[in-house]
């Protein structure tokens, strides 16, 4: 009999389809694509021509479309979750895109990849040692110089609380202190947050005025050190 877990994973893409109405790579839109371009352009833009990228539970590819339109790039995807790789495959043909669990594909792969983007994947991993054991292996599949590249849920957002149980399959939220603590025990060098930003302007708006809001409660509550409020907190380490 299948775990709790494995039939979470596998209805994964049924449910989040039915209420996000479409989770299709052809859902890329202009706004999606201007924002990875801002969020993700430059790690890429700095790889060597044919450089592999790997999308570390690539989920449905959502992320994988924007990377296969971007030049000099060899996409990769893996995720463990049988429905969500088949509509990968089925919207995305010609790029490799493997159902494995995503630590035992990390531990076939040593030295491949010259980036490896990680997003929400982390917070659904049980156990502190495993997530460590994550971490490990995806700086073992990078190349020398190669970029680990990862967004989760932050606990310091004031709708952190919602984002740890939003989702079932969620083990934890993370903050900035904690998710650079995470990248650098695990082997990770010159670890720092990637601030979120918007290619439009009410985004950039929402943005200021999020910070400012969460920046005064946390003050006033003697937390002062903090400086990350989005509800996703991102960083980028690489392998030495």
């Amino acid at each position: 009999m299948s775990s709790v877990r494995d039939r979470l994973i596998e209805t994964y893409a049924d449910f989040y389809g039915r209420i996000n109405d479409n989770i299709e790579p052809q859902a890329l839109t202009l706004r999606d694509f201007q924002a990875m371009q801002l969020m993700y352009g430059e790690l890429v833009k700095a790889l060597p021509p044919n450089s592999k990228v790997l999308d570390l539970g690539c989920g449905t590819g959502f992320l994988l479309n924007w990377l296969s339109q971007q030049p000099g790039i060899v996409p990769i995807g893996v995720d463990s979750s049988v429905s969500q790789v088949e509509i990968a495959i089925r919207n995305l043909p010609g790029i490799e895109i493997d159902c494995d669990e995503g630590l035992h594909y990390l531990r076939q792969h040593p030295n491949k990849f010259s980036g490896i983007f990680c997003t929400d994947v982390l917070e659904h991993i049980p156990g502190k040692d495993l997530c460590l054991e994550w971490v490990e292996a995806a700086v073992s599949a990078l190349q020398p110089g190669g970029f680990f590249y990862c967004r989760v849920p932050n606990a310091a957002n004031l709708t952190g609380c919602y984002s740890r149980y939003m989702d079932f399959t969620h083990e934890r939220a993370f903050t900035s202190t904690s998710l650079l603590q995470l990248m650098e025990v695990g082997g990770l060098k010159n670890c720092r947050i990637v601030p979120i930003r918007s290619a439009h302007l009410i985004g950039n708006l929402r943005l200021i005025i999020e910070y400012l809001l969460h920046r005064s409660i946390f003050l006033i509550c003697g937390r002062g050190r903090e400086r990350c409020f989005t509800y996703n907190v991102c960083a980028v380490g690489f392998k030495k």
